[in-house]
């Protein structure tokens, strides 16, 4: 099978919120695009959390960092899912994403999946009770709030589960976005 490119990251000093997913889905990857899911809700959730001021689609990622949003995934190799990730690849995406976060020094970095947690601060107790919402942990000063997998794929979260947790991230978003019921 040929070598899928990886997709590029939407990152400039100085954004609000960077959004942080494990790694590219096949679509995605296959379109260019980040959470280009036919199912994925990433791009509904951040409209109806009012950060961004008006319906954007995955065609519409380059625009994010106008918004103060940034993207980028903590592994650029792209998989069907997360199970064919290796321990290198979380090893090698931690170290990459360290210095991203150093080099553009968002307010806040958001995790984009349960699982990245544990991945970025291994060391942390009380791994298993982690919920949604901003963590005690910083990044090079950056506040880190955890957000459920916005993938079709997560089921086990309900769209207005997710909307809640998304719109933890509202107070950080740039001030001028105009509100929508």
């Amino acid at each position: 099978m040929p070598k899928q490119p990886s997709l590029p990251d939407h990152l400039r000093p100085e954004l609000s919120i960077v959004f942080v997913g494990i790694n590219p889905g096949r679509r995605s990857a296959a379109v260019g695009h980040h959470y280009a899911g036919h199912s994925n809700r990433f791009w509904k959730l951040i409209y109806d959390a009012n950060l961004v001021p008006e319906p954007l689609s995955y065609r519409d990622d380059r625009r994010l960092p106008e918004c103060g949003l940034g993207l980028t995934n903590l592994v650029s190799r792209t998989t069907a899912s997360m199970a064919r990730l290796t321990p290198q690849d979380y090893a090698t995406g931690r170290l990459v994403l360290m210095e991203k976060i150093l080099r553009y020094r968002p307010r806040v970095v958001a995790l984009l999946g349960m699982t990245l947690y544990p991945i970025l601060f291994p060391l942390e107790p009380n791994q298993s009770g982690r919920k949604p919402g901003l963590q005690p942990a910083t990044l090079y000063d950056s506040n880190i709030v955890l957000l459920p997998n916005p993938s079709g794929r997560n089921a086990s979260y309900p769209y207005h589960s997710m909307l809640e947790a998304f719109r933890t991230l509202t107070p950080w978003a740039r001030s001028g976005l105009k509100s929508h019921p």
